[in-house]
């Protein structure tokens, strides 16, 4: 089952990005830039499936969040190894509050975006975008 392989991506990829949650400004101001990139083009996503009534439209949109991914990726990676401190989800510096909380609404929205993606899940376009976002998203 290629979704549910694409849910789990897309769930690990949650997981990346809240490990770089910060606040405006201060010692994480360049991680809360880039998260909000990645909120933001996650929320963009999501609304994008929620539109889609064709495969081809469906293809569009992973496609343009797997460039978004691809684009972010070494960024997050790089913030990854400059603050292995955010690595620890639990237990997150109050100010970065309202970003997980953020996520938590985005997540749920992306979990509906990836089912909607799934009804076109045969289609050859969008099994396409779909491997090529898994690939992106991996590591």
């Amino acid at each position: 089952m290629k979704v549910w392989k694409g849910l789990l991506v897309v769930g690990l990829a949650l997981v990346l990005a809240g490990s770089f949650a910060c606040s405006k400004g201060g010692k994480y101001g360049d991680a809360k830039s880039l998260l909000a990139k990645m909120l933001d083009g996650m929320d963009n996503f999501a609304a994008s499936m929620e539109k889609v009534t064709d495969a081809k439209s469906a293809a569009g949109a992973i496609n343009k969040f797997k460039d978004l991914m691809a684009d972010l990726k070494p960024k997050m990676q790089a913030l990854d190894k400059k603050y292995p401190e955010l690595k620890d989800q639990a237990n997150p510096p109050e100010e970065l509050k309202a970003e997980m909380k953020r996520m938590e609404e985005i997540s749920g929205k992306m979990m509906n975006a990836m089912m909607k993606a799934a009804q076109f899940a045969t289609d050859p376009e969008v099994q396409k975008a779909q491997e090529a976002l898994n690939k992106v998203m991996q590591d």
